[in-house]
């Protein structure tokens, strides 16, 4: 009777060697923000598109819990929040580049001080800066991003 709980684990250990050396490790997807436009004006807020472009180097599809980022202009005396996106559940295929758009509403206060340094400066730094979180089953990675664009 002792032996059967030995030779259980003698198989389990012999089963976990051979499978966990013969798979290779999931690698990080890369996240980049290919693009923000302006989708819609209305009396309360805007909507900006964001473009994120996902590249999945692996050889299995893999799920991206949530995305998240907030959206800042840059000034001389440092960043102004102007708004916040994020999307869940995002799939994306093996061996591939996937682009995903995201909406970010923006209060028109923020966006008319805003409107204000880029009519001043004659430009308008944007900053895009979040994180993807990676389901890889047994544990969730965060990946940070963050992009820079020069509006005007």
């Amino acid at each position: 009777m002792t032996r059967l709980p030995l030779l259980l684990l003698l198989l389990a250990c012999i089963l976990f060697g051979f499978f966990s050396g013969c798979s290779a490790p999931l690698r990080e997807p890369n996240v980049t923000v290919q693009d923000i436009t302006l989708e819609s004006v209305s009396l309360r807020s805007l909507e900006l598109g964001t473009e994120l472009l996902f590249e999945n180097p692996n050889p299995v599809g893999i799920t991206l819990t949530n995305v998240t980022f907030d959206v800042y202009y840059e000034t001389a005396t440092g960043r102004e929040y102007l708004g916040h996106g994020g999307r869940e559940n995002l799939t994306l295929p093996k061996n591939q580049p996937t682009v995903y758009k995201v909406p970010v509403e923006i209060d028109n206060l923020q966006a008319l001080k805003a409107l204000a340094v880029l009519v001043r400066d004659g430009s308008l730094p944007i900053v895009v800066n979040g994180t993807a979180a990676v389901d890889l089953k047994v544990t969730t990675v965060k990946i940070p991003f963050e992009k820079r664009k020069v509006v005007g």
